[in-house]
């Protein structure tokens, strides 16, 4: 892809804090809503004039279909200030971006995307350098269902962090583990190091001399993929832990394309943390464990029947393993591209949370 020289910007400071800013905000991180679009399993944030940009972990620029210029493009973007808690004043500010034709994929109202791998014209480069906030993200996903008040909101915080959940304090201070970020085959994304795959305590058979399994993490791929080599292992311990005594109610039904392993839903006893199923544990290179538990791996197809959301990868797919979208949906990630670290909390619903629990009323 075509990659834009950056270009010399003139940035001047917020005079008030209680009016629109145009430039940099002295620090304060960003904060966007992030909502899934249910036709393309794809996740966007309203960033130009209100406009979605999907969001893409391994994007290593800013794309818009809304200019033609061969030449790339400055554009004016728009978030909010945040104390972590909630959005403060809204923040206009200028990016570059490249142009290009619109994709058949992209959800309905898209103007393109926001890259947010660390690369250097990404949108979160691009925001740590004229908001002076660190290059950080904190990205909370959210499903496709439906809340109390509506349509679930997830979050994304350019700069890091804090991020608050009302009355359960910063979650990024409450990871599960962390693990440090390594680069693959110079690919912009984020991709960390597993020394294997476990389903319910088991260890999966692995890839003869492979070594560790390096993972990339992908917003824009809805379901994880597992490289053929990686996946068929995976596959039969899922079977084994399956049919184990401890899950006498997991009956196996028709698959439903993607997805090979499908279950009688109506039988799986559900829980906070999703369906009753073997839990997977990607087993990080630096001691701590990814736990996906059925409301990250369970995907429900129809009324009665639930797939794991796992498939074999395309030919072409060097990484072991690309984590999808519905495997991060509703635990927040902090990536931090300064420090070269990831971080994840445990499946918030399973501690009475989820990512629309963030607060977007504008404080007073």
């Amino acid at each position: 892809m075509w990659n834009p020289k950056p270009l010399l910007l003139v940035i001047s400071l917020c005079i008030s804090a209680l009016s629109p800013c145009t430039a940099a905000t002295g620090g304060k991180p960003l904060v966007s809503a992030v909502t899934k679009d249910a036709a393309t399993s794809l996740y966007t944030a309203p960033l130009k004039s209100g406009s979605p940009l999907v969001v893409d972990l391994s994007g290593a620029v800013i794309s818009l279909t809304t200019c033609s210029s061969s030449n790339g493009t400055v554009t004016t973007l728009t978030a909010n200030a945040t104390n972590g808690a909630n959005p403060l004043f809204p923040v206009s500010f200028p990016a570059t971006a490249t142009c290009a034709p619109r994709q058949p994929n992209l959800p309905a109202g898209a103007v393109g995307s926001a890259g947010l791998a660390p690369s250097t014209q990404s949108l979160l480069t691009q925001v740590a350098r004229t908001q002076r906030v660190a290059k950080k993200l904190a990205l909370c996903l959210p499903s496709d269902g439906k809340t109390t008040s509506g349509n679930s909101v997830g979050v994304v915080i350019y700069g890091g962090g804090p991020l608050i959940f009302p009355d359960r304090g910063d979650f990024t201070t409450m990871l599960a583990g962390t693990a440090p970020l390594v680069g693959f085959g110079g690919s912009p994304g984020y991709f960390f190091s597993a020394t294997g795959i476990a389903m319910d305590g088991t260890r999966a058979g692995a890839p003869a001399g492979s070594g560790n399994l390096v993972f990339g993490l992908s917003s824009t791929t809805p379901y994880t993929t597992l490289r053929p080599d990686v996946y068929a292992p995976f596959v039969k311990a899922f079977d084994i832990a399956a049919t184990a005594p401890n899950f006498p109610w997991m009956t196996r039904v028709d698959s439903v394309a993607p997805f090979e392993r499908c279950y009688d839903s109506t039988k799986l006893p559900p829980t906070r943390s999703g369906y009753a199923v073997p839990a997977i544990d990607v087993i990080l290179a630096s001691g701590s464990n990814y736990t996906i538990t059925g409301g990250n791996s369970m995907v429900q197809v129809n009324s009665n029947t639930a797939c794991l959301g796992f498939v074999q990868a395309a030919s072409g797919q060097t990484a072991a393993a690309v984590l999808g979208g519905f495997q991060m949906e509703n635990r927040l990630l902090v990536l931090d591209a300064e420090k070269r670290t990831f971080g994840f909390t445990t499946f918030l619903n399973g501690v009475g949370l989820s990512c629309s629990n963030f607060n977007f009323t504008l404080a007073a």
